[in-house]
């Protein structure tokens, strides 16, 4: 009983110091910024500022996300580590705080997150009355959707710990690769339709809760096959079933196989699901220029590959099959958001300053409970 205690005072004295230390006032450093109904947060997943450029000339397009009025940067990295893994990242993208390589939503000094852990951005819309969802095309249970989507768990490879966090979420929609802990069955106790093809998808109506289980495979090829939806498509449809909330909604999105391909070095494979995130993306930002109270975002959890210009052929080529440590971009649809062109803020500043914009503040992150298996 003692030593409960004793670990709830540290705890709770370490998240103060977490809460005052290192964090700008608005997370982004000025003050003069507009709330949002609704924000979608666009991930793609190792894209580092020369993964853009390498697909533009492989590919022989533009890409939207340059089409948008501010272009700043991120600073990637782990509390514990120059060079972040995914989990961390979308740590700290989600829950505004830095935490060691590997875990999902926890505190450095509590992975078990038995007294107290920090709240994510889906975690935060859905207290401030929103609806809350995450598209991905890694497995639901892949670090960043599982940061996003009521995990907090100390290691991203505890495939059923995450997976049955995700299934008792209050979110409306958790739509990615099929993870092997959820189950049609175990779904619906929780309260969402078990959906697997993009008829089933497409078909949902607004009000429902939805838990999409699809072919990694057909992700992987940037295929709709095996009547699988790909990115775009889950965007457009989640766009739609969100928006029927009338205190507004938060959607991450996730292109996942650009890190992955990049980890095996396939240019052409990364390039191309780069595009297919850009098309993701230009979905996004044509719904937030119709509706008029939409932020979105584009960033990166990391840059994977090293990717290198070879000035003298005009060609670019991977350095390493790891991630690394180099800023990443950010791209924002308003100059109204807090964000600057030209910046470079830190990763955890972004969930911050994004948490603002809905109308919370930082002291809002942490929350307490008992976490039960």
């Amino acid at each position: 009983m003692i030593r409960r205690i004793i670990s709830l005072v540290v705890a709770l004295l370490m998240t103060i110091l977490t809460l005052c230390g290192g964090i700008s006032k608005d997370g982004t450093g000025h003050t003069d910024y507009r709330r949002y109904k609704n924000v979608i947060l666009m991930i793609g997943d190792g894209m580092g500022f020369n993964s853009v450029a390498a697909a533009k000339k492989l590919r022989g397009i533009d890409v939207s996300m340059e089409t948008l009025p501010v272009l700043c940067e991120s600073q990637t990295r782990s509390l514990t580590a120059k060079v972040t893994d995914s989990a961390a990242g979308a740590t700290a993208l989600a829950a505004g705080t830095r935490t060691y390589n590997h875990a999902i939503g926890v505190y450095i000094y509590n992975p078990l997150g038995n007294f107290i852990e920090p709240k994510s951005l889906s975690e935060l819309a859905i207290e401030t009355g929103r609806s809350a969802g995450v598209v991905t095309t890694d497995e639901t249970s892949g670090a960043t959707p599982a940061c996003f989507s009521s995990a907090h768990s100390p290691s991203r490879s505890i495939e059923f710990d995450i997976s049955w966090d995700q299934m008792r979420s209050d979110l409306t929609l958790i739509w990615g690769a099929s993870s092997k802990t959820v189950t049609e069955k175990r779904c619906n106790l929780f309260g969402f339709d078990y959906i697997t093809t993009a008829e089933q998808m497409n078909a949902l109506e607004p009000g429902t809760r939805s838990f999409g289980q699809f072919s990694m495979d057909a992700f992987a090829r940037v295929s709709h096959d095996d009547d699988t939806p790909y990115l775009t498509e889950m965007t457009v449809k989640a766009i739609d079933l969100l928006n029927a909330d009338e205190d507004g909604f938060f959607l991450m999105v996730e292109g996942a196989h650009i890190d992955k391909f990049s980890h095996d070095n396939m240019m052409p494979e990364m390039a191309a699901q780069l595009e297919e995130f850009s098309n993701a993306v230009q979905a996004a930002v044509d719904f937030a220029e119709k509706d008029g109270n939409t932020l979105v975002l584009v960033t990166a959890d990391h840059e994977t590959g090293g990717i290198t210009l070879d000035e003298e052929t005009g060609s670019y080529y991977y350095t390493t099959g790891s991630h690394t440590g180099v800023n990443v971009p950010v791209y924002v649809s308003a100059k109204d958001a807090g964000f600057v062109s030209g910046e470079a803020y830190k990763n955890i500043d972004l969930s911050t300053q994004l948490a603002r914009i809905m109308g919370c503040d930082k002291s809002q992150f942490p929350t307490t409970k008992v976490k039960v298996f």
